[in-house]
């Protein structure tokens, strides 16, 4: 009888082990594809490209309601500055959340080609400030390549 309920109590944990890994591999390929965001970064880095990293969570209004704006920039200006989704809420991304010193969220970080910080944004913005952020990316971009 003890044999039994320790069986079920193992089962048990390991049922909630692979839930949670199940959520967060769906969390992972819904926000970036296959990569993960520390992986996009050094990529990124490495290609001298310019890049918005977002830090979000799932559950702040104020990221849901950036989301759509953040989509269509990256749309806009797919090819020519990169949006890395960054989840603050995954233990995975705690480096990446420590490193660019992220207390509030949103939080965009503008990197220029050279990796440098160009500018951080917090909070929600319009459409048009963020747009205006990505313009000045490319405008380094432009100038530094001249």
């Amino acid at each position: 009888m003890l044999i039994l309920k320790e069986v079920r109590r193992i089962s048990l944990i390991a049922i909630l082990i692979l839930l949670t890994l199940l959520y967060v591999g769906i969390t992972y390929g819904a926000s970036s594809g296959s990569k993960l965001p520390s992986e996009m970064i050094k990529e990124a880095l490495k290609n001298k490209k310019p890049f918005v990293i977002d830090f979000y969570a799932d559950w702040c209004p104020p990221c849901r309601a950036m989301a759509p704006i953040m989509e269509e920039l990256e749309k806009k200006y797919k090819g020519k500055v990169e949006v890395i989704r960054v989840n603050v809420d995954l233990s995975e991304n705690r480096s990446i959340v420590i490193k660019y010193r992220v207390v509030s969220i949103p939080t965009f970080v503008f990197i220029d080609r050279g990796g440098k910080i160009s500018n951080i944004i917090i909070g929600y913005r319009e459409k048009e400030v963020m747009e205006d952020e990505f313009r000045k990316l490319l405008q380094k971009q432009d100038k530094s390549s001249k």
